[in-house]
């Protein structure tokens, strides 16, 4: 129950410290996304008659397409804008932000609730880090390829795949195993030389 209420008390020191940072008024104003003024100088920059192209070539003015979308938008009522409008208001970001961490400290809460009554799980170090020395081969397993099946992953060996052919993949994901391999070693010699260390402090501790 401490380590849940002192995770709390940080998200609240952080939410805190961004109220305090922000430029927020404090009223129903702050829910409204502001509306940034934009001189008509700034705009010209942007909204020119010009095509926008490298410094040696000819100016060349803009297709007729761009000035009739440009009048169409004005028609509509749209005004110029310059860069990323923001669609969210300060103060329903900051709640936006304030729920998602209510909502992820009382997960957090009630995982830690079924895993000391339903479960019986002793709240120490040992079962914080590893289940108590519970978890088997094939979760370890398991573990490895879902952190490894990400996006980028699935991005690179299909890109290695198009350029090197069927051995791309095979080679990409035999360059990933010689981390686990090497970390495998080293955690050997960690379970020899400091048997029952769980932090480097306590593998410190037994000073080999």
């Amino acid at each position: 129950m401490g380590v849940g209420v002192h995770s709390f008390c940080q998200f609240g020191l952080i939410v805190l410290l961004v109220s305090i940072h922000c430029d927020a008024k404090g009223d129903f104003g702050d829910f409204e996304p502001d509306e940034p003024a934009i001189s008509p100088e700034r705009v010209a920059q942007f909204y020119t008659e010009t095509l926008v192209q490298s410094a040696w070539k000819e100016e060349q003015r803009c297709s007729e397409n761009v000035f009739r979308s440009r009048a169409a938008a004005k028609a509509n009522g749209k005004k110029p804008s310059v860069g990323v409008e923001p669609t969210v208001g300060l103060g329903a970001a900051l709640l936006i932000f304030l729920g998602v961490g209510i909502f992820a400290v009382g997960i957090a809460q009630a995982f830690q609730m079924v895993r000391k009554h339903v479960y019986h799980d002793a709240d120490n170090l040992d079962t914080a880090f590893d289940a108590g020395g519970k978890v088997s081969i094939g979760l370890t397993a398991t573990t490895i390829v879902s952190q490894w099946t990400w996006s980028a992953t699935l991005l690179q060996s299909s890109t290695v795949a198009s350029k090197y052919g069927i051995s791309g993949p095979y080679w990409y994901a035999g360059g990933a195993t010689i981390q686990i391999i090497i970390f495998s070693i080293l955690s050997i010699m960690l379970k020899t030389r400091a048997p029952g260390a769980k932090t480097f402090l306590q593998v410190r501790s037994q000073k080999f």
